[in-house]
């Protein structure tokens, strides 16, 4: 029997690299989810193509233990979520 809350791992990524590469990945997540409403995440021979819903909820997190510091941003919207609103003239 398979478990609904259980979470689907679709990428699992951790690299230590310097500030000014994770700002460039961040900008370049930014820019294109701003100019194309998705971005694609390749690794290795598998892509995921990440495209939120229109409207989402934002999630920052900043945590310190110990002196080690973590900082995490998060999107979530629900997948087949209304991609604009409607209206009516």
């Amino acid at each position: 029997m398979a478990n609904r809350n259980r979470a689907n791992v679709l990428v699992k990524y951790k690299k230590k690299m310097e500030r000014d590469q994770a700002a460039v990945m961040l900008q370049t997540i930014a820019t294109k989810l701003k100019e194309e409403g998705s971005f694609t995440l390749h690794q290795g021979e598998q892509s995921q193509i990440v495209q939120p819903a229109e409207s989402v909820t934002v999630e920052i997190e900043l945590e310190e233990r110990n002196g080690k510091y973590e900082f995490e941003f998060e999107l979530e919207w629900h997948e087949g979520a209304e991609k604009a609103p409607l209206k009516i003239e």
